[in-house]
């Protein structure tokens, strides 16, 4: 029968992965990507304070532009359609697992299917002429837009980025380095120019998706098909990834949660007692932590009624601070005439000790932050 975990060793179990009990020791950069699964991305500044507030204090600072520069690891959409930064390795199983997304998007926004429509055919026609200008050099979507409907003149399009959208959906595409990559502007190229030509495994739907499946318990687990499949994104089938995860054979064990749910993890992937200590950590804005699970399990570190809170209305998931392994408020991060602090809003009482911990941590992440990141809070002033 399997093991039952309470929501703390649950809890402990995540973090231990995460180093967010133990922080990870110093290795490449790329190998600390694949430790916490993948950084949530969407804002070029938050992804260094991401990966550095899981490693011991006295780290030298990561330079994951440096890394991003060197091919290592690349920014791209994957997950959930969302920006993320992966390793190299994990790029192609990713993307063969979260294209499909974009396809579906785009029959869902314009009622056509990318490949066999008419509309899409003639659209697919025109891809090479944006292939050519990508090898000639990076282009932001705007430049990617009118380079198609330079081939498409006269052709009737859809509003709403169409033609972005199907490039994308057909075309895998990482986001390059750049010194004025700011929320938004990002500039792209084929992946396949970038990464090299991915080789047939990493192609194959089944062994790629039991590469992520590894990928995802390994840094999120334990945790279910469901979870997984919310990870990886909407329209996912749950019961294709407990396939996928059940490919795994003897690396898998099986457990469940007190609530009667059956979880998946790697048998070897550290388990801690409950009553292990997790000091006060701050988390970045869209921390993968809290969005690499179901709404249902993201318990194990964020509690239900605080969900609203952490996740406002336009799809924002603020930067957060654990006590006790738990979310236990939101922090901003604010530019001073002494420099860049943590203005912490506890969601209840806050020990002093807990305060000058998150404050202390403030003082060596902060500084990690671009100038972008203290301006993106409208409101919250």
């Amino acid at each position: 029968m399997p093991q039952t975990l309470t929501l703390r060793q649950l809890n402990r179990a995540t973090l231990a992965r995460q180093g967010l009990l133990t922080p990870l020791a110093a290795s490449p950069v790329a190998r600390l990507v694949e430790r916490v699964g993948a950084l949530q991305a969407q804002h070029p500044d938050w992804p260094p304070l991401a990966l550095q507030t899981r490693l011991a204090a006295g780290t030298r600072p990561i330079d994951l532009d440096r890394a991003r520069k060197g091919k290592s690891v690349v920014r791209a959409s994957l997950m959930r359609i969302t920006v993320h930064v992966v390793s190299a390795a994990d790029f192609w199983p990713a993307s063969t697992q979260t294209l499909p997304l974009r396809a579906a998007q785009f029959r869902a926004l314009f009622k056509l299917d990318p490949v066999t429509s008419p509309l899409g055919k003639r659209i697919t026609a025109a891809h090479p002429a944006v292939m050519a200008a990508l090898r000639e050099g990076p282009l932001t979507i705007n430049e990617i837009e009118a380079t198609l409907a330079r081939e498409l003149s006269g052709v009737e399009i859809p509003p709403n980025r169409a033609l972005w959208r199907h490039f994308t959906s057909l075309v895998p595409l990482v986001q390059v380095p750049h010194p004025r990559e700011t929320y938004g502007r990002a500039r792209y190229v084929a992946a396949s120019d970038w990464l090299g030509t991915p080789t047939s495994a990493q192609l194959d739907p089944s062994r790629s998706a039991a590469h992520l499946a590894a990928r995802y318990l390994g840094a999120f687990g334990p945790a279910s098909a469901d979870d997984l499949a919310a990870y990886v994104g909407r329209g996912r089938d749950p019961r294709r990834w407990r396939a996928a995860i059940e490919d795994l054979g003897d690396q898998l064990i099986e457990l469940e949660s007190e609530d009667g749910r059956r979880l998946f993890d790697l048998a070897r992937a550290p388990r801690p007692a409950e009553d292990t200590p997790a000091r006060p950590r701050l988390l970045a804005r869209w921390d993968s932590l809290l969005l690499a699970y179901g709404t249902r399990d993201r318990t194990r570190v964020l509690a239900r009624q605080h969900q609203a809170t952490v996740s406002t209305r336009n799809a924002d998931v603020l930067p957060t601070f654990l006590i006790d392994g738990f979310v236990a408020g939101t922090w901003l991060p604010r530019a001073g005439r002494d420099g860049p602090h943590a203005e912490l809003r506890p969601f209840g009482r806050l020990a002093r000790a807990d305060r000058d911990a998150l404050h202390e941590e403030a003082d060596r992440l902060l500084p990690l932050l671009g100038p972008g990141a203290f301006s993106r809070y409208p409101g919250t002033d």
